[in-house]
C-alpha cells in the first residue's frame, strides 16, 4: 500500500493546514446547525404558544359574547340578536378551526372536539326553536360549561407552552453537552494532528541538516537518508551523490598522502643514512663548522622523517579502530620513555620539564598512545620559548586516565579550540625550526584518543601559553 507524499514541504505544509482545521470546522459547522435548529424550534414553540393562547382568549370571549347574545335573543326575540349571536358563533368556529389545524395534543384536541359538539348543539337548538320554547332555556345554562371548557383549554395551553420551555431547556442541555464532548474531542485531535505535521515537517529538515554535519565532519561513508516531501527526498540525493564525490576526493587524497609519504623515505633515508655517517666521521674528521651542518642535517632529516610518518598515519586513520592492539599499557612508562626522546631537544632548548605522573594502566595500543603523547609534546616544545618551563602531568579520575600537557607559548586563541585538530590546520603562532610542521599532529592525536574511547580539548587557562587535556577511560572495549 502506497502513502500519499506531497510533491514539496509547501504542499505538506497546507495538507497539514487543512486537516488540522478540518476537524476544527466540522465542529464549527455541527455546532451552528445544532445552534440553528435549537433557535428554530424555539422560536416555533413561541410562536405556537402565543398563538394558542391568543385563539383560546378569542374563545373565551366569543362563548362570552355569544351566551350574552343568546339570553338576549331569549328575552327579546330580536331576529336581529340572534344574527349577531350567529356571527359570534362563525368566529368561535374559525378560531376552533384554527386551533384544531395546529395539531394540538391528544388532552386538548379531545377537550377541543367536545366544546365544539356542545357549542353546535347550543347553536342547534337555537336556530331551531322560537326564542321562547323551553329547548332554549334549557340550552342557555349550558355555556357555563362552554365557558368552564374554554378556559380549560387556556390553562392547558399554558402547561404546554412550560412543557415546551421545559423541553427546549433540556435539548439545549443535551446541546451544550454534545458541544462540549465535541470540543473536548476535536482539540485534543486537532493537537495531535499539528503535532503529526510538525514532525513531518521538521523531520526531513533535520534529516538534511544531520546530513550536512556529517559531511562537514567529514564522515563520507554514512550515508544521507531524507524521507518526506518529494522535493527534499530530491535535495537528499543530491546530498548523497556529493558525499559520493567527497568519499572519492578522500580517497585520491589518501592514496596521494601514502604514494607521496613512501616515494618521500627512500631519499630520506639516503640523507639520514649519509649524516650519520658523517656525524660518526667513517669519512673522515671534521672541524666545527662541518659538524655543525653536520648536525643541522642530522635534526632536519629526523624531523622530515616524523613529518612523513605524520602523513602516514593520517592516511590510514579511517581504518584506526582494525588497527588497534588492544593490551594493558602503563602510561607513566610511555611518558618517560617520550620525554627521554625529546631529551636532547629539551636541553639545546633549556626547558625546565616540570611533571607529575602518577602509575596508570588503560587498556589499549601502546603504539598508538606513545604517538598521542609524542604529538602533544612535540607540540608544547615547539610553541615554548627558550629557557621557558613546560609541564606534563599523568592522573586517574573518574574510571578515566587524564593526561595534561602546558606550556608557557603564545597560547591557542578561543576561535581556535577546535580547529587546532583539524587535519593540516596551522596557527596564526609561529614555530621554531627550520621545516614548518604539517598540522596533523594534534589531529592525529585526537583520532587516535577518540579511537581508544576518549578525546582531547584545549582547556582555558589564566596562564600564558596552551594546556591540553586528553581523557582516556581505564578499560575500553576493542
Amino acid at each position: 500500500m502506497k502513502f500519499y507524499r506531497p510533491k514539496s514541504i509547501l504542499h505538506l505544509i497546507l495538507l497539514g493546514f487543512f486537516l488540522v482545521a478540518l476537524p476544527l470546522i466540522i465542529g464549527l459547522v455541527f455546532a451552528t446547525i445544532s445552534v440553528d435548529r435549537l433557535v428554530n424550534q424555539s422560536q416555533q414553540n413561541l410562536l405556537q404558544g402565543v398563538f394558542i393562547t391568543q385563539s383560546s382568549q378569542v374563545l373565551i370571549e366569543a362563548v362570552t359574547a355569544m351566551e350574552r347574545n343568546a339570553r338576549q335573543y331569549q328575552v327579546l326575540g330580536d331576529k336581529v340578536l340572534f344574527n349577531v349571536y350567529a356571527e359570534n358563533h362563525t368566529r368561535f368556529v374559525e378560531i376552533a378551526d384554527s386551533l384544531d389545524m395546529l395539531g394540538l395534543p391528544d388532552s386538548q384536541g379531545m377537550r377541543l372536539a367536545k366544546l365544539r359538539l356542545d357549542e353546535n348543539e347550543i347553536y342547534i337548538t337555537l336556530s331551531e326553536f322560537p326564542h321562547d320554547a323551553p329547548e332554549i332555556t334549557a340550552a342557555l345554562p349550558l355555556f357555563s360549561k362552554l365557558a368552564q371548557a374554554t378556559e380549560q383549554i387556556l390553562r392547558d395551553n399554558q402547561d404546554f407552552i412550560s412543557r415546551g420551555v421545559e423541553q427546549i431547556q433540556g435539548k439545549a442541555g443535551k446541546v451544550q453537552q454534545t458541544l462540549v464532548f465535541q470540543a473536548l474531542a476535536l482539540v485534543p485531535a486537532a493537537l495531535l494532528l499539528t503535532g503529526l505535521f510538525v514532525v513531518l515537517i521538521t523531520r526531513p529538515i533535520k534529516q538534511v541538516d544531520q546530513a550536512i554535519r556529517l559531511l562537514g565532519d567529514g564522515k563520507f561513508n554514512e550515508p544521507a537518508i531524507v524521507t518526506g516531501p518529494r522535493d527534499l527526498e530530491q535535495l537528499g540525493d543530491r546530498l548523497n551523490w556529493l558525499r559520493k564525490r567527497l568519499l572519492e576526493l578522500e580517497q585520491e587524497k589518501t592514496r596521494f598522502l601514502q604514494h607521496i609519504s613512501h616515494e618521500l623515505k627512500t631519499p630520506l633515508s639516503n640523507i639520514r643514512e649519509g649524516a650519520e655517517l658523517m656525524n660518526e666521521q667513517v669519512i673522515g674528521e671534521l672541524n666545527n663548522s662541518q659538524q655543525e651542518i653536520v648536525d643541522i642535517l642530522r635534526d632536519n632529516s629526523l624531523q622530515l622523517q616524523k613529518l612523513i610518518e605524520d602523513l602516514l598515519n593520517f592516511s590510514i586513520l579511517r581504518a584506526r579502530a582494525s588497527q588497534l592492539s588492544y593490551g594493558q599499557v602503563e602510561l607513566k612508562t610511555i611518558i618517560e620513555n617520550v620525554l627521554a626522546d625529546h631529551k636532547v631537544t629539551l636541553l639545546s632548548r633549556q626547558l625546565e620539564l616540570r611533571t607529575t605522573l602518577q602509575p596508570v594502566n588503560i587498556n589499549g595500543d601502546a603504539e598508538k598512545l606513545r604517538i598521542l603523547v609524542d604529538n602533544l609534546i612535540s607540540n608544547a616544545i615547539k610553541y615554548s620559548p627558550d629557557g621557558s618551563p613546560l609541564w606534563v602531568l599523568l592522573s586517574s579520575r573518574d574510571s578515566q586516565a587524564i593526561i595534561e600537557v602546558a606550556d608557557n607559548g603564545p597560547g591557542i586563541p578561543p576561535t581556535e579550540h577546535e580547529r587546532v585538530f583539524e587535519a593540516f590546520f596551522q596557527g596564526k603562532s609561529a614555530s621554531k625550526g627550520h621545516v614548518r610542521g604539517t598540522g596533523l599532529g594534534l589531529s592525529i592525536a585526537r583520532e587516535y584518543a577518540r579511537a581508544h574511547g576518549g578525546n582531547i580539548t584545549v582547556v582555558n587557562s589564566a596562564k600564558v601559553g596552551a594546556r591540553l587535556l586528553v581523557a582516556l577511560p581505564l578499560e575500553h572495549n576493542s
